[in-house]
């Protein structure tokens, strides 16, 4: 697991420091929160092989923060994302996620800079649709309410697939809308847990652009 971390670590380092470093690429920094639903389908082991829980956890509280780097001459976004799912069928909490990632505009990145024919700069805004992908390190608790025997906490490594479409509402502020798919590629702990299933949300960014 220390690799892991010290990968996240050094492209944290990369991510934060990017945007005040003088390099060639027209770069800009931002901010994105959304609210969204979940639905999960988790599957834990035990060091047998013998299914211990088979379950679907459902949320309607899931919220996530993103702090964004535009790479403008790339169209794509390099993103560091915290997710918490705040309640469930299965308790309060149970899912916490720090992700890295991109999305790839295929459009445009909104809010670059450009230079117009009348030598006046100005700024590209518009409906923006996009792939985005992320990768995660995800700590799963769950109290099952029908099965008090396998109460545990894992951490594991996954990837979440999202589509998102970028609105714009002001110079300042755009409406997000996202439909993703989360899944776990490495499976932790004593149970062996995995899971994987839909989320969507909604969401602003704020940006000074």
């Amino acid at each position: 697991m220390s690799k892991y971390l010290n990968s996240a670590l050094i492209a944290l380092f990369a991510l934060v420091a990017l945007p005040n470093r003088a390099y060639a690429v027209n770069t800009a920094a931002s901010f994105d929160l959304s609210y969204g639903i979940t639905s999960l389908s988790i599957v834990s082991l035990n060091s047998s092989g013998s299914q211990l829980l088979s379950r679907t956890m459902t949320s309607n509280s899931v919220f996530q923060i993103d702090y964004n780097v535009a790479l403008f001459d790339y169209k794509t976004v390099a993103t560091l994302s915290f997710t918490e799912v705040a309640s469930s069928n299965y308790g309060s909490m149970p899912l916490t996620r720090i992700g890295l990632g991109a999305s790839y505009h295929f459009i445009r990145v909104n809010g670059q800079r450009v230079v117009l024919d009348n030598q006046v700069e100005g700024k590209i805004w518009g409906v923006s649709p996009a792939l985005e992908l992320t990768f995660g390190l995800t700590v799963l608790s769950i109290k099952d309410t029908l099965n008090k025997n396998v109460d545990f906490t894992s951490s594991m490594i996954d990837m979440m697939p999202r589509l998102l479409v970028e609105i714009p509402v002001s110079s300042s502020f755009l409406l997000m809308l996202r439909a993703g798919y989360l899944k776990t590629l490495m499976g932790g702990g004593l149970y062996k847990v995995t899971y994987s299933g839909s989320m969507f949300s909604i969401g602003f960014k704020l940006t000074t652009l």
